[in-house]
């Protein structure tokens, strides 16, 4: 039995002072702190449990965060499909408060997509199958995501030096049972997408969308990206987002030349999701909307990317108040760069220039990010006004309930997975627990 006192817990709508934070394996409850300095004095237990107690010093305490769409971060790339790929990724999200992700995969080879699909639903496989047999990992194997972090609370980018030393180091890590973020499942970005707004994403692999190509996977993919006008025949149009609703992937539009009407009768056939909101579409004029007019005009649920360099900060606060904190889904769609020095990197076979928190392909095209989450709720609350509660529920709750899991995630509900991170006004991370078990704890804070 695990509690954390002295934080403020974050819920939908408010903020919780003078209470405590009761969890195992999931939520307990919360109760108050006169409540809890009872059960400890009186012999440090709970309900006949021991008792465990974590100091949030003040701290907020929330939902892990969930990241959607992100492609890589200390060096490590889902494309790579490697046998420790998510494991890197995994383990360095939690240093930024991700409890869960999508590892996204791009438009490359066929051969290769599947190969990180595949490498995705192993990985969700053994996760699922050892979390339903109760395992309880040992303390060495909790604290296996604590590696040295130098943070900045002032700058818009965070360095994590020992990133790029991220390598397997247990037989879990090995057996695909993750030392930090868990995986939810696969954001499919691309191949279904327009030549014309392709972004960082190779055009000779670009092909048009056929449910064929994805159907023996739809237990792995959770969201498919579409450029609705590729598919020219209405009736198509709608019968594949018909099909990948009927399998539970959600239909999003993205990398799009879609006009405003295509686009909204997209998301009238079903698409009720939009990648990454102003960038690879069409944008907003006052004589054609547009998808970004087609997005703000509907209740698609939108990505942003609150880098400062995707957005400008006043136009993520024309979405905010025009979308709301229901409405928005902050992302990263980092690459493998995030959390790593300014240097040469690469995205999906192209070569990628990082500097200054930009990462730009040779001609000058934005390729991916190398946000942490963390940061993009701090530059996004900063631009917006937006509450913390809402800034929480933009990468907790929404993504929780789009993916129909809410009852499981996105909450501090009893009876939801004891995914919790704590941070403070800067949104630096201290404390990051998975499933009840701490697998990050910032020792700049301890």
């Amino acid at each position: 039995m695990h509690a954390i006192r002295n934080g403020r817990i974050v819920l939908n709508d408010k903020i919780l002072d003078g209470c405590a934070l009761l969890f195992d394996r999931k939520i307990i409850g919360i109760v108050s702190r006169e409540t809890l300095d009872s059960a400890w004095e009186n012999g440090k237990c709970w309900q006949g449990k021991p008792l465990t107690l974590t100091d949030a010093l003040g701290a907020y305490v929330s939902p892990g965060f969930i990241n959607l769409h992100i492609h890589g971060c200390a060096g490590a790339d889902t494309m790579d499909a490697k046998e420790d790929t998510l494991a890197v990724m995994s383990r360095f999200l939690v240093q930024t408060g991700v409890t869960a992700f999508l590892p996204t995969t791009m438009t490359c080879d066929k051969a290769d997509v599947y190969k990180a699909l595949q490498r995705i639903r192993e990985t969700m496989t053994v996760i699922t199958r050892r979390r339903d047999e109760k395992h309880e990992p040992k303390q060495t194997e909790r604290n296996a995501a604590n590696e040295a972090v130098t943070t900045s609370d002032t700058s818009s980018s965070e360095h994590f030096p020992a990133a790029s030393g991220f390598s397997v180091k247990t037989e879990e890590d090995k057996n695909c049972l993750l030392p930090g973020a868990k995986v939810l499942g696969a954001y499919l970005e691309g191949p279904f997408i327009s030549s014309q707004y392709k972004g960082a994403q190779k055009e000779e692999f670009i092909t048009q969308a056929d449910f064929a190509f994805i159907k023996d996977f739809d237990d792995v993919i959770k969201v498919v990206v579409l450029a609705p006008e590729t598919l020219k025949d209405a009736l198509t149009r709608g019968e594949f987002i018909a099909q990948c609703r009927t399998h539970h992937m959600i239909v999003s539009l993205g990398h799009s030349a879609a006009e405003y009407d295509t686009a909204l009768q997209a998301i009238r056939e079903g698409a009720s999701h939009v990648t990454h909101l102003c960038n690879a579409m069409t944008g907003l004029h006052h004589r054609n909307p547009g998808l970004l007019g087609a997005a703000l005009d509907s209740p698609a649920m939108c990505e942003l990317i609150a880098d400062d360099l995707h957005v400008h900060p006043a136009v993520q606060r024309l979405i905010y108040r025009m979308k709301g904190a229901a409405g928005i889904e902050l992302i990263t769609d980092s690459m493998r760069a995030c959390g790593l020095p300014d240097g040469i990197s690469e995205l999906g076979g192209q070569t990628v220039y990082v500097k200054d928190g930009a990462a730009r392909l040779a001609d000058g095209t934005i390729a991916g990010s190398v946000v942490t989450l963390n940061r993009a709720m701090a530059n996004f609350r900063n631009n917006t006004g937006a509450t913390v509660p809402e800034v929480v529920r933009m990468v907790t709750e929404n993504q929780a309930q789009e993916l129909g899991l809410f009852e499981k995630i996105g909450s501090l509900s009893p009876g939801a997975a004891a995914d919790i991170t704590l941070f403070n006004e800067n949104f630096t991370v201290l404390n990051t627990f998975v499933d009840g078990c701490e697998v990050y704890n910032n020792p700049a804070f301890r």
